[in-house]
This record gives C-alpha cells, sequence and structure tokens, in this order.
C-alpha cells in the first residue's frame, strides 16, 4: 500500500512541477577544465560567499551543481520559493535548507522575462516603471543573489518569486547555496571540488 501512495504522490509533485516551470534546464557537473567556465564560475560564487582560496572548494561543496536555464517566448517559472519549510526532512538528501540562490543572467533581455518577487516592493527611487512589485530585468553578466531562508536555515517567506513570461529568449545559470555538503548528483562530486 506504501508504494502504490508514494508513486502516485511522486507523479502528482512532478506534473506539478512541468505545469510551473516550462523552461527548458541543464546541470553543470563536470569541471574537468579547472580554467573552463563552469569551475570558473563556481570558483566565483564560492569567492562571493567570502571563501579564501584555500577554503573554496570546502564552500562550493555547500553548493548544487551549476544549472543553466533557457526560457524561450512564453516560457514561465510560476511564483514559488527556493527554500523551503519542511526542508530538514524533504531536502535532507541534498544538503537541507536553500540557503541563498545565485542568478547570473546570461544574456541581455529587452522584453519579457522579468525576475518578479511578489511579496517585496519596488524600488521607486529614480524609476518610471509603474511595476508595484520588485523586479529584475536581465542584464548580461548581472548578477542576483538573495536569500530564501536566513543563516539559521529559518525559511523567509518574502523571496517568493517567479520568471515573468519570456518574449526575448533568456538564458540564466543558477547556484543554490545549501547549509551541509551537497552530495552528487546534485552536488559537485569530490574530484570537481579538488579542481577549485
Amino acid at each position: 500500500l506504501a508504494v502504490p501512495g508514494i508513486a502516485a504522490f511522486t507523479k502528482l509533485r512532478a506534473d506539478g512541477l512541468k505545469e510551473m516551470r516550462t523552461s527548458t534546464s541543464t546541470t553543470l557537473d563536470d569541471l574537468n577544465d579547472s580554467e573552463g567556465g563552469t569551475t570558473k564560475f563556481v570558483r566565483r560564487a564560492a569567492d562571493l560567499f567570502g571563501s579564501s582560496s584555500s577554503d573554496a572548494a570546502r564552500d562550493a561543496s555547500l553548493f548544487e551543481a551549476p544549472t543553466v536555464i533557457r526560457y524561450e517566448a512564453g516560457q514561465v517559472l510560476k511564483p514559488h520559493f527556493d527554500a523551503n519549510r519542511s526542508a530538514a526532512t524533504e531536502d535532507a538528501n541534498r544538503g537541507g535548507q536553500t540557503l541563498a540562490t545565485l542568478l547570473v543572467y546570461l544574456n541581455d533581455v529587452e522584453e519579457g522575462g522579468l525576475t518578479r518577487f511578489g511579496k517585496l516592493p519596488a524600488n521607486t527611487m529614480g524609476a518610471d516603471s509603474e511595476e508595484t512589485k520588485l523586479t529584475v530585468q536581465p542584464k548580461l553578466g548581472d548578477a542576483l543573489l538573495f536569500f530564501p531562508a536566513d543563516a539559521s536555515g529559518t525559511f523567509d517567506e518574502r523571496t517568493e518569486h517567479e520568471g515573468c513570461p519570456a518574449v526575448d529568449e533568456k538564458w540564466i545559470a543558477r547556484i543554490w547555496r545549501h547549509t551541509v555538503r551537497v552530495p552528487p548528483p546534485y552536488g559537485l562530486a569530490e574530484e570537481a571540488l579538488a579542481k577549485i
């Protein structure tokens, strides 16, 4: 009885995710080239969290493997949270609570594709936008770092966000930082971390 129930629950969650996210993505977990783009991205992300060169691999062990996401015209990511109120249980096998999200925009997006935080007010200083919620317009090379949970792992519901419908194609790279080591296949293998 338990196995059919688990299978039904898993299918229900997978179907819900398909409706929520219409983009395509791939995980970048191969860091064979120590000077390659993925390795540099992970190293720079570790630097962002204050790592010294000797601590970069330790800090990168808290990351899920980087993911590149492509949004074509009309594709979205509906409002969601990166952290989880039940992270200690539901995310135990992938590093526990998500403490930080790093998004790097890989292209300029002239129209559509905003990242919107629906529970945070817009910064209206000097803005001529009519947007009432905090939004980020994707620009090549810009990074967005936010904290879906505090340092102790407490969920922050204000960080609910979405990828608004793309008009122009949008590409992003994402790293999630967790509370403890993220083991493969979600995190980077020891061989990859040694190249950081």
